[in-house]
């Protein structure tokens, strides 16, 4: 460690000696027991020990400026406004075609429990906003009502083909009664209606025969089939869905 310490006295007082143009005498190598630096090594070593220290400078992160920032938060904006619209459009679309189906379903519940009791079930069309089935629900072969409400902004009407009049219900309530055929008296066009600006529409037909029918067009004269026999007992006969 010594050693090193006076080779390194040594060399920088070496170093300042050739910077002032003074030579550094032999003898002092030969007295520590080292050999003398040629003079290429001794210019060397000057210039390096006279060169100006050089200060490191970081690195500067370079981050987003007001206006990026701003045109960042624009797009990011419209884009969200826009999957935003598109996703309630979708979910009331949903709705509206789940609605049409809950619909569907009451109305052949009601037209099978017709049948199975001879008659008796019945759904009402007594509101913009939610119906009535009146349909044996716990299988004792008595009907009871249960109200059904359509999802938030779902509106139905009605009509009766062939004519293309729109009813309000809560105007004009109807009921779709079912003989013990499956029957109705006549044929009743159901529409539900999302009541949004530009909102879709969908249509539930239920024949005089007790067919239903979705999304479709009545046209031209609507008659109901005459019965071949009507003694059938709304009583007698009739099995219940207990076990």
């Amino acid at each position: 460690m010594s050693r090193f310490w006076r080779a390194s006295s040594l060399g920088m007082a070496f170093a300042a000696a050739t910077v002032a143009e003074v030579s550094v005498p032999t003898h002092l190598y030969q007295e520590r027991g080292y050999l003398a630096p040629t003079r290429e090594r001794q210019v060397v070593c000057a210039r390096v020990m006279s060169s100006p220290k050089k200060k490191l400078k970081l690195s500067s992160a370079a981050g987003f400026s007001l206006l990026e920032l701003v045109v960042l938060i624009a797009i990011v904006g419209v884009v969200a406004t826009i999957a935003l619209s598109s996703y309630v459009k979708s979910n009331r679309s949903l709705n509206l075609s789940g609605a049409t189906r809950n619909l569907s379903a009451y109305l052949e519940k009601a037209r099978v429990d017709s049948v199975r009791r001879h008659g008796g079930a019945s759904i009402d069309i007594n509101d913009t906003a939610r119906y009535t089935a009146n349909i044996d629900f716990s299988g004792t072969g008595t009907s009871t009502a249960r109200t059904i409400s359509l999802p938030a902004g779902t509106r139905l009407s009605y009509s009766l083909p062939p004519a293309t009049t729109s009813i309000d219900p809560s105007v004009a309530p109807i009921t779709i009664t079912y003989d013990w055929r499956g029957r109705t008296a006549s044929t009743v066009l159901l529409t539900l209606t999302d009541s949004t600006a530009g909102g879709a529409s969908s249509t539930v037909v239920v024949g005089p025969a007790g067919d239903i029918s979705a999304d479709t067009t009545v046209t031209g004269p609507v008659t109901t089939p005459t019965p071949q026999n009507t003694t059938v007992s709304t009583t007698a006969g009739i099995k219940s869905m207990q076990y």
